[in-house]
């Protein structure tokens, strides 16, 4: 399991010496910032994106989002548990606007799994979408692809979880949700997961019988 936050550059004096030259708009100490913790927020925005272009907006977007907020930051909290997390969730908001713009629903295929996450049914539609959705030309079908084109909260929780390797605490603390809930939605993502990878593979062997 993976501790939710940054492996820190500075030892704590180091850190909260920053801190207070970071709350009084020091410049020299957005530079400092920048060159000690961008390399570990970069690597961070990278595991949720299979570009570099978009790891490098994440990234940016979470320098600004730490330059608007620094003056709220609490010092109770580590500089780079606050990091991880501004990393975070600026990457779920990428991933939620990249999202919306998806053509193809998969709420059809969805609705089949009752709240324990079991299938209660998979229809000759439901099984048209999926092959839709993972139709390859040029390109193959990453593990990242396919885990968002999972609906919202099932691909936050396996990105967290399964990808970023949180804890059931830290997922329930970024998400503002309960463990529980937590664990509900992480046992029904698998399970959906799980399916994708079968629908997957399956029209990969029937495309390899047609060549």
């Amino acid at each position: 399991m993976k501790n939710l936050s940054l492996p820190s550059s500075l030892a704590v004096d180091d850190e909260n010496n920053l801190i207070d030259k970071l709350i009084k708009g020091d410049d020299q100490a957005f530079e400092s910032l920048i060159r000690n913790y961008s390399a570990k927020m970069y690597s961070i925005a990278r595991s949720f994106f299979n570009n570099d272009d978009d790891a490098q907006e994440c990234l940016q977007k979470s320098f600004i989002q730490v330059f608007e907020n620094i003056h709220s930051f609490r010092k109770e909290a580590r500089l780079t548990t606050w990091l991880h997390r501004i990393t975070v969730n600026c990457a779920l908001m990428m991933i939620r606007q990249q999202q919306r713009h998806k053509t193809l629903p998969l709420e059809d295929y969805f609705q089949h799994y009752n709240d324990y996450g079991e299938r209660t049914a998979f229809t000759d539609n439901s099984a048209s979408n999926l092959e839709q959705l993972f139709e390859l030309k040029e390109t193959k079908t990453t593990l990242n692809e396919i885990i968002r084109s999972l609906p919202e909260k099932y691909c936050n929780v396996l990105l967290l979880r399964d990808i970023q390797e949180l804890s059931t605490n830290e997922t329930a603390m970024i998400l503002a949700i309960s463990t529980a809930a937590v664990k509900t939605q992480l046992h029904r993502a698998r399970l959906f997961l799980k399916e994708a990878l079968k629908t997957v593979s399956e029209q990969a062997e029937y495309n390899n019988k047609g060549n």
